[in-house]
């Protein structure tokens, strides 16, 4: 494989993961306005049914996020070594531009822990509309 196609390969990754990304905030998104504006007219059996699936939409959304992360941060540390040949013209992306890739390795996992941060929070919110709506 060419510099060439791994500085390719690594904006591809990057727009991926990006998407994903989006993809779960937007629905995190939409939860929240769908909290605040229907909370109290769900009864709870219906609120259930929706809690259920935001739940297992949100984890297979935040293991996507997880492994689209992890394999652009794989990519990154692999670019990071080949960088490091000073024959290579890899020396402007990210990770071979900031002198080491060690945060690369946390990326995925930091990620993930974020994105449950986002569920538990819009989880939270549900209850919250629900029981202001109730006063």
């Amino acid at each position: 494989m060419t510099e060439y196609e791994y500085a390719d390969l690594f904006a591809s990754f990057l727009s991926a993961q990006n998407s994903v990304f989006a993809n779960y905030m937007t629905v995190v998104f939409a939860m929240l306005t769908a909290s605040w504006f229907l909370a109290k007219r769900l009864t709870w059996r219906m609120a259930a049914v929706l809690l259920f699936i935001y739940t297992i939409w949100s984890l297979n959304m935040i293991v996507a996020v997880w492994a689209a992360f992890g394999d652009f941060a794989r990519l990154g540390l692999q670019i990071y070594e080949l960088g490091q040949n000073p024959d290579t013209s890899l020396g402007w992306i990210g990770p071979v531009a900031a002198g080491s890739a060690d945060y690369m390795k946390a990326l995925p996992t930091q990620m993930a822990v974020m994105c449950s941060i986002v569920y538990i929070a819009s989880m939270v919110f549900f209850f919250i509309a629900r029981r202001r709506k109730d006063d």
